[in-house]
């Protein structure tokens, strides 16, 4: 269950009648989402990973280093629901890279079909916006360790439009008006350029090219001379 002012935050995660506490202190959350976005590991690293990332445990001798030693632990068969329990609990019904983020306003930070930020990228931009908007210093929070991620998702929503987070957003998702001239048009590109995700710079980059630039690149793309990506 996400925060509720009536229910107060759930901590714990039930498994085939198995209660496992977890710790969801928002700066680990963020290591979590960078863990499942990496693609040098494989699936079942990310599971074992996960776990210890996320469940409190207390050790009774040493911390197992992979999943077979985890088994010996907990139930072998609470292992993938559990990972998927976890999943559920921080990103709801999508995956990791694809949970849905609301401002205030209904307006959509984030959804299964465009990601319009990445807390790695936008640290700096999260960091300066909650300081301005609430006076908190992220980096004394994750000191302390007490900021909940669900405390902090909802802080993150309801960012005010005057925040550089929430004006870069802005930049992002900006279309081009139907009536500007070339100018115009090429002033948003810059300005898009200068905020984009690295997973848009690429397409942003191309759209900035004249025909030749861009005749000379897709050769490029052909003869595998750049990232197609």
């Amino acid at each position: 269950m996400p925060l509720s002012l009536a229910w107060g935050i759930d901590d714990y995660l039930t498994v085939n009648n198995h209660k496992y506490p977890i710790d969801l202190e928002f700066s680990k959350v963020l290591r979590w989402y960078e863990m499942w976005k990496d693609k040098e590991l494989d699936a079942h690293t990310k599971i074992f990973s996960s776990i210890l990332m996320i469940v409190v445990f207390n050790w009774d001798g040493a911390q197992p280093e992979d999943l077979e030693e985890l088994s010996e632990v907990i139930p072998a068969e609470d292992i993938v629901p559990l990972s998927k329990a976890i999943i559920q609990r921080i990103a709801g019904d999508q995956s990791p890279n694809e949970s849905v983020v609301r401002d205030l306003k209904g307006n959509i930070l984030e959804d299964e079909n465009r990601t319009w930020y990445d807390f790695e990228e936008d640290s700096g931009y999260i960091y300066s916006s909650f300081l301005m908007d609430y006076g908190m210093d992220l980096l004394e929070e994750r000191e302390k360790k007490t900021l909940h991620w669900d405390k902090f998702n909802a802080l993150v929503g309801g960012l005010s439009d005057e925040t550089h987070f929430k004006r870069v957003i802005s930049i992002r998702k900006m279309d081009y008006p139907k009536n500007a001239d070339q100018d115009q048009i090429e002033e948003i590109k810059k300005a898009k350029q200068a905020v984009a995700l690295k997973k848009d710079r690429a397409a942003i980059e191309f759209e900035m090219m004249d025909l030749k630039q861009k005749r000379e690149y897709m050769a490029q793309r052909e003869r595998g001379e750049v990232n197609g990506e």
